[in-house]
């Protein structure tokens, strides 16, 4: 599934069912307004997928790096946010630390397993996240956002409640974390 159809299933969520035909059609009354709702979409789906990703399902990737004592973070594919494992060819798990320029690791290879942020997605990307669950989780955020943005606060805290509901059980199926609500 492509950004674009999360997007438009985002839509039809808040009862814009004109937007969700101009997403799948192309076709809309007022194109301009409906480009800026598409854009405003677009924006609030990049948000969700980064509040997913950093907080509740990381991404997570493994890579073999060369390592001379320090694996610089440019030697990533993805800017690393946490590094969850480090071990060497041998399957042995390594020490390591992190530091200002990189990962200081013994030198030689290193298997590095390591979650990163999501990249900004345009409308024909794949998401990050995937399977049906993530698109669910991925398609009530993002209609929770736009409803906040756009002052449809009733319709905005009935979607944040589905949210949360649909990221716990994310959460419990794929191993994410949930963070405790707690009051100040």
């Amino acid at each position: 599934m492509k950004v674009k159809q999360i997007m438009s299933l985002a839509a039809e969520l808040c009862g814009r069912r004109d937007v969700a035909d101009f997403l799948n059609k192309g076709i809309a009354a007022d194109t301009a307004a409906a480009e800026r709702e598409g854009e405003t979409l677009l924006r609030c789906y990049n948000l969700t997928e980064n509040e997913i990703a950093l907080d509740y399902l990381p991404l997570k990737r493994t890579e073999m790096l060369e390592s001379d004592g320090m694996i610089p973070f440019t030697a990533f594919t993805a800017a690393p946010l946490e590094v969850f494992s480090v071990f060497n060819e041998a399957g042995e798990k390594l020490s390591f630390s992190l530091v200002e320029e990189g990962l200081r690791v013994r030198a030689g290879k290193a298997v590095v397993t390591y979650s990163y942020r999501p990249a900004v997605k345009e409308e024909d990307d794949e998401p990050s996240i995937s399977g049906r669950a993530g698109e669910r989780v991925l398609a009530l955020g993002t209609a929770c956002e736009y409803a906040l943005m756009s002052g449809m606060l009733d319709a905005a805290s009935l979607l944040d409640r589905r949210y949360r509901d649909a990221i716990a059980c994310a959460c419990r199926e794929r191993g994410g974390r949930m963070k405790m609500r707690r009051w100040a």
